[in-house]
């Protein structure tokens, strides 16, 4: 069969590999698309430490297995650490997640544990695509605890921030969504957002006075920050109100600089939001109920022999690049 293997920092190979075995408990994965996003582009340029090359990459993965389409479960927890035990697998010590510390799903097949290839029926490929990215969305709501009529603002609107714009929309959440792109921004308003504004960094007096009055008053009781960004933390921690609770979703190994006083003071709730909690079945749901918005939010397909391709274009972070589908004959 054939693969894209990341070789190097900015360099992927097409090569001939033996095709994969099903053992017992597995299923063979005929792959049919792999989502790429901003993880893949940091493993392809060297930036993701976790990861060591050469590596197949691709972790959001559609295919068919045995008759019917399905999508992956691309992580695997060790079931002994503290996470593991305390019912958070997801946040497992020693995860390993397929496409970034195992061989992934950019080739003709891969082999997977039956119990992690969780059937779609009518979703359509590209649909199906938006499963995996909907579920890490859903793990940042549940992770919020956001309820019915709280206001909420989402800082950044790629397609996670989309997603969990979405995702609180449907508990009844009253949505905000902030962006540097206006067009993304303004896109957020499709995906259930009330207020939308642009911003270079911290919003200015007049648009942080149009915040708060559109939030009672005071502002938001929940942040969802997803963009990884030190900067928009910085930013999520000063516009929630006291008492709130702030949400991280983005990924960065960059380092954010804090005052020690910030979260005493308002005696915030600052959690990180990490793979997804058996959300699976529920990301499937979400999608099939929202099928327009899952296909708006592909932009970009590419055949296998492009993958260095799709990479680049997702690591350049062009506004208008969306999510990007390799598409595997």
């Amino acid at each position: 069969m054939r693969a894209a293997v990341t070789t190097a920092p900015n360099r992927v190979e097409i090569v001939e590999r033996p095709a994969p075995v099903a053992g017992e408990g597995q299923v063979l994965v005929r792959v049919e698309c792999v989502g790429v996003c901003g993880t893949d582009a940091h493993i392809w340029a060297g930036e993701y430490p976790a990861s060591s090359l050469p590596l197949v990459q691709g972790h959001e993965i559609t295919g068919w297995a045995g008759g019917e389409r399905v999508v992956v479960e691309p992580a695997f927890s060790c079931g002994r650490c503290h996470a593991c035990r305390s019912g958070r697998a997801n946040a497992c010590a020693r995860s390993a997640v397929l496409g970034v510390h195992l061989d992934g799903a950019l080739a003709e097949a891969v082999v997977v544990p039956a119990a992690h290839a969780h059937p779609a029926p009518g979703l359509s490929a590209t649909t199906a695509a938006v499963v995996e990215p909907a579920a890490i969305a859903l793990q940042a709501v549940e992770r919020s605890l956001a309820p019915a009529e709280a206001f909420a603002l989402v800082l950044g609107c790629g397609p996670i921030g989309l997603l969990a714009t979405r995702a609180l929309a449907d508990r009844g959440v009253r949505v905000a969504a902030l962006d540097r792109d206006p067009a993304r921004a303004e896109r957020a308003r499709r995906f259930g957002a009330e207020f939308t504004a642009t911003v270079d960094g911290r919003p200015d007096p007049r648009q942080r006075a149009a915040l708060a009055e559109w939030a009672g008053g005071e502002g938001p009781s929940v942040v969802v920050e997803a963009t990884g960004a030190p900067a928009a933390l910085a930013t999520a921690l000063d516009l929630v109100v006291s008492a709130g609770r702030v949400v991280t979703v983005g990924i960065s190994a960059a380092e954010a600089r804090l005052p020690m006083n910030l979260l005493p003071y308002k005696e915030l709730d600052l959690v990180g939001s990490r793979n997804s909690r058996a959300l699976f079945p529920a990301a499937i749901d979400f999608v099939r109920r929202h099928r327009a918005l899952a296909e708006d939010l592909v932009t970009h397909r590419l055949p296998l022999a492009r993958t260095a391709e799709a990479f680049a274009l997702a690591h350049h972070g062009d506004a208008a690049v969306g999510k990007i589908l390799i598409e595997v004959p």
